[in-house]
């Protein structure tokens, strides 16, 4: 599909079918009630991802490995003992369970990364379920075995950039030049706004706010947001996930995206597709009619990123140049 370097920033690549389903309607919440598939018909695993990278020229991946174990701790509440002291006791066995789960799924990215030179990873957190300990020994691990960062998911948690439980690993982060990818938007919890104070305690934090900020009117609330804190603080980075589509769509024309990314900087810009969720997404946005490949929405994505008028140097760094610059890939 082209024929410069372009490497995803932002995927979801899930470890088989029934994880897939899990994150389908667990996640997602999608439903046959909801006039949508029951299960969807593709299932975003790495012998999948290699098949769409193959169809589009996507020269690599980077999972961001998600764990929704905030959705497994509010679901678990529901089946814990009334008696007080056994509650206590149980709770923290399921929280024990969820870390695991956590830890596990990294492991599992991790052994990804290991086995093919077209992926690499950012390894997940919970700063509600972890403790300090186990925060800073999970990101220590991953690097010592190859991750490329931290992924931090507030809507997960249900908490924000300022949340005290994070300053350990901003701090860790900082120190060790290690990039965080934190999922952003301005209709739930992720506010670009409250990472305000983490970036000027730690002023070498390399952060990358998702989606453009992800605001629901392009350019206003959380969008201006991550413009402004990319203008204070020279770490601040972006991902288009989720945002090219816009411009297919006709909701954002070329020239105006254009101008918003350079007023960002587009040496902080990364591409990024949000796949396979992504995918998903798009059901949503078009029920009934059935999707003929998993990639039809990242088809588009693509074509947007190779038409928009950018220069052809902002174009390769968008595309690759600045995430392996940022992550210090070299495979």
């Amino acid at each position: 599909m082209t024929d410069i370097e372009i490497i995803d920033c932002h995927n979801h690549i899930l470890r088989t079918a029934h994880h897939s389903c899990d994150l389908y309607s667990n996640l997602l919440r999608f439903s046959a009630a909801m006039g949508l598939p029951d299960r969807p018909g593709f299932f975003g695993t790495p012998d999948e991802a290699e098949k769409v990278m193959a169809d589009t020229g996507i020269a690599h991946m980077n999972i961001l490995m998600f764990t929704w174990s905030g959705v497994y701790w509010r679901q678990g509440q529901n089946i814990l003992p009334d008696d007080p002291s056994e509650r206590r006791r149980e709770e923290e066995l399921l929280r024990h369970r969820i870390v695991r789960r956590i830890q596990d799924n990294n492991t599992w990215a991790l052994g990804q990364v290991a086995a093919s030179q077209r992926l690499s990873c950012f390894v997940g957190i919970d700063p509600v379920l972890m403790d300090e300990q186990t925060l800073l020994a999970e990101i220590e691990n991953g690097r010592r075995r190859g991750a490329l960062g931290v992924k931090h998911v507030p809507m997960n948690h249900g908490t924000e950039g300022d949340d005290p439980r994070m300053w350990p690993v901003f701090d860790y982060c900082a120190s060790e030049g290690i990039p965080i990818l934190t999922q952003a938007s301005g209709f739930m919890a992720g506010h670009p706004r409250n990472y305000t104070k983490a970036l000027q305690e730690f002023p070498n934090l390399q952060l990358i706010f998702a989606h453009l900020g992800h605001n629901r009117q392009f350019g206003q609330g959380a969008d201006a947001e991550v413009l402004e804190l990319a203008r204070a603080f020279p770490g601040v980075h972006t991902d288009v996930s989720l945002r090219l589509i816009e411009v297919a769509d006709g909701h954002i024309e070329p020239e105006e995206l254009v101008a918003h990314l350079r007023a960002i900087g587009t040496d902080r810009v990364l591409f990024g597709s949000n796949w396979v969720i992504s995918e998903y997404l798009w059901f949503r946005a078009r029920p009934g009619i059935v999707p003929q490949s998993s990639h039809e929405r990242l088809d588009r994505e693509l074509e947007v990123l190779m038409t928009l008028p950018l220069t052809d140097d902002e174009r390769v760094n968008i595309a690759a140049g600045n995430f392996r610059r940022l992550t210090g890939l070299t495979r």
